[in-house]
């Protein structure tokens, strides 16, 4: 861990290079927040799993486990059984596979000193606030919803693998207290007046939709590219054949 005065002068950095204001904290009822933050540490044990250079990642999504077990048990029993968990699964896939360079490396594109940010608990939730703070700062929509949760479970992730030996299970988690942060502003707000976290679940029913809307019309093109190259190709073979000029 880095000492606090290291960890301000990280943060003074953070604030040159990226830039954060405080925003000012609305009304958001709790269990917005209790349950954006268990949603936040869930997405976090995904992105550990998936860690291909985490060493200790077995041990750490255990101990994930255990916390969400005893912090956030009702909460991350709803994310699960109401399908929020799979709908942001699936829409911050969709966003990685759409712009993975933006979800890469992202301390050290953030910062100018991402090995300090990645070693303190608090940089490391600084960090994640205000690159959240960044993306929802103006016109919220789910899509950004998601793609906060993308920026923090790298964060969580690329901590987790620069660890030396097992990592500390406060810094893990550190992207998700910036979550519960984020979610007393206007992002909670917003999520509560859009259909709280099953909103979510409706944005990738309509995502899905206009995929399969996108899907339908491009075999509709293709149909009738198809059908208009036959029949110039049959017409081409009946104006070459010999028989359409003998009977003319």
């Amino acid at each position: 861990m880095v000492s606090s005065a290291a960890a301000a002068v990280v943060s003074r950095r953070l604030s040159a290079t990226i830039g954060w204001c405080l925003a000012t904290p609305t009304q958001v009822k709790p269990q917005i927040v209790r349950q954006g933050r268990a949603l936040c540490m869930q997405y976090i044990k995904t992105q550990i799993r998936r860690s291909s250079i985490c060493t200790q990642k077995i041990i750490v999504m255990k101990r994930l486990q255990q916390m969400l077990e005893t912090e956030c048990g009702e909460e991350a029993t709803i994310n699960m059984e109401t399908g929020v968990l799979a709908a942001l699964r699936a829409l911050c896939a969709a966003l990685e596979r759409k712009r993975p360079e933006a979800f890469r490396h992202v301390a050290r594109q953030a910062t100018r000193a991402p090995s300090a940010m990645l070693r303190s608990e608090t940089a490391l939730s600084e960090l994640a606030l205000a690159l959240a703070r960044r993306i929802t700062r103006e016109n919220i929509t789910w899509s950004k919803i998601a793609a906060v949760f993308c920026i923090c479970g790298a964060l969580a992730k690329e901590a987790a693998e620069a660890a030396e030996g097992e990592p500390a299970l406060e810094l893990v988690t550190a992207p998700a207290a910036a979550i519960a942060d984020l979610l007393h502003e206007e992002p909670g707000s917003w999520i509560a007046s859009h259909g709280g976290w099953n909103g979510l679940i409706e944005r990738l029913r309509a995502s899905e939709r206009d995929q399969n809307s996108e899907k339908t019309l491009r075999v509709l093109v293709s149909f009738f590219v198809v059908v208009f190259f036959t029949l110039l190709f049959l017409r081409w073979m009946i104006h070459g054949h010999p028989a359409y000029y003998n009977n003319k």
